[in-house]
C-alpha cells in the first residue's frame, strides 16, 4: 500500500469521526435547549395570533337621538274678570212674587152617575123563564160626558148566557144617566153596577 492511500484512508477516518460528532451534538442540543426554545417560540406566535384575533373589532355606535321637539307650553295668561251688576227692578218683583203666598187649589170631587128614572130592566128571555134561569150579572157602564152608554163590559155572570146577553143589550140600547161631575164639569167614566135577575121578584 502507497502514502497516498494510508493518507486519504486516515483523512476519511477523521473526517467520518467529525460527522459523527456533529450529528451527536446537534441530537444532543435538540434534546436540551433548541427543542425547548423551538416549542416556546410556536406558542408565542401561536398566543399572539390569538390575542390579536380575540381583539373587538371596532364597534359601531349607535345614532344619536333625536332631539327634543317639545313645544313649551304659552305663558299663563289668566282669564278676564266680568262684574255682573244685577237689575234692582226684576230682582227685587221676583222676590216680591216668590214671597206671595200661592193659593190653595180647591179640591175636585168627582160625582158618581145617577140613572134615570126611565130606565127600566131587561126584558125576562121566555126560555130563560121556561127553564128557571136566575143569577146576578155584573156590568161595569162606561158612561160619557153626556150621559150616554159608550160600552158595557160584563165582570160577573149569571151562569147562563142568554140571561147575560139580555143585560147587556138592553143597558146599551135604553138606558141613559146624569154624567160623572168633576167640580162643575161633566166627564166621563166607569160605573160599575149588578143586576138581579129574577123570575119571581121577591
Amino acid at each position: 500500500m502507497s502514502y497516498q492511500n494510508k493518507k486519504s484512508t486516515g483523512e476519511r477516518s477523521v473526517g467520518l469521526i467529525f460527522v459523527v460528532l456533529f450529528h451527536v451534538l446537534l441530537v444532543w442540543g435538540l434534546a436540551s435547549g433548541l427543542a425547548h426554545d423551538l416549542t416556546a417560540k410556536v406558542s408565542e406566535v401561536l398566543q399572539t395570533k390569538v390575542v390579536e384575533d380575540d381583539k373587538p373589532k371596532d364597534e359601531v355606535e349607535p345614532p344619536p337621538p333625536p332631539p327634543d321637539t317639545k313645544i313649551p307650553p304659552p305663558d299663563f295668561v289668566p282669564p278676564p274678570s266680568f262684574d255682573f251688576v244685577p237689575d234692582a227692578g226684576p230682582t227685587t218683583a221676583i222676590q216680591a212674587i216668590a214671597k206671595t203666598p200661592a193659593p190653595a187649589a180647591a179640591p175636585v170631587t168627582t160625582t158618581k152617575p145617577k140613572g134615570k128614572p126611565t130606565n127600566t130592566k131587561p126584558e125576562y128571555p121566555a126560555a130563560s123563564i121556561r127553564a128557571g134561569e136566575e143569577g146576578v150579572v155584573g156590568i161595569n157602564i162606561y158612561v160619557t160626558e153626556d150621559g150616554r152608554v159608550g160600552d158595557v163590559k160584563l165582570e160577573k155572570t149569571s151562569g147562563f148566557d142568554r140571561l147575560d146577553d139580555a143585560v147587556l143589550k138592553h143597558v146599551k140600547r135604553a138606558w141613559k144617566f146624569t154624567p160623572c161631575m168633576e167640580g162643575e164639569k161633566p166627564v166621563a167614566c166607569w160605573y160599575p153596577l149588578n143586576l138581579k135577575m129574577q123570575i119571581k121578584p121577591e
